[in-house]
């Protein structure tokens, strides 16, 4: 269960919602405070994009779009047609190409809305 902030004059209603949300494993933030924490917050640090050496293979690329639009990896070897191992073979592949550790520190794939 996650957390969440409310400050103890909400309305009812705002309290039913972030009742809601810690249920739902969601974090709901006072709306009258949001302002102030976004105001708080550091500044974004660019990040650098690495770019393989090689461009990827249309098939890998297929790949990382569906990763990108949040499909598993089952659903993708389904909708492509391929074994749930080439799959992760090509995953694998992809993150040694951009030196990422984790498929979550992969560089955005194209159609990724980031």
């Amino acid at each position: 269960m996650r957390s969440g902030f409310v400050l103890k004059g909400a309305s009812p209603a705002l309290l039913i919602e972030a009742v809601r949300a810690a249920h739902a494993g969601d974090a709901l933030i006072s709306p009258s405070i949001t302002p102030r924490l976004l105001r708080d917050l550091p500044p974004a640090r660019p990040t650098s994009v690495t770019r393989p050496a090689q461009p990827l293979s249309a098939r890998k690329t297929e790949v990382i779009r569906d990763i990108a639009r949040g499909r598993t990896n089952q659903e993708i070897a389904a909708a492509l047609f391929i074994t749930l191992s080439t799959v992760k073979s090509h995953l694998a592949t992809n993150q040694n190409k951009f030196g990422a550790a984790t498929a979550s520190k992969s560089p955005p794939g194209p159609g990724r809305a980031d």
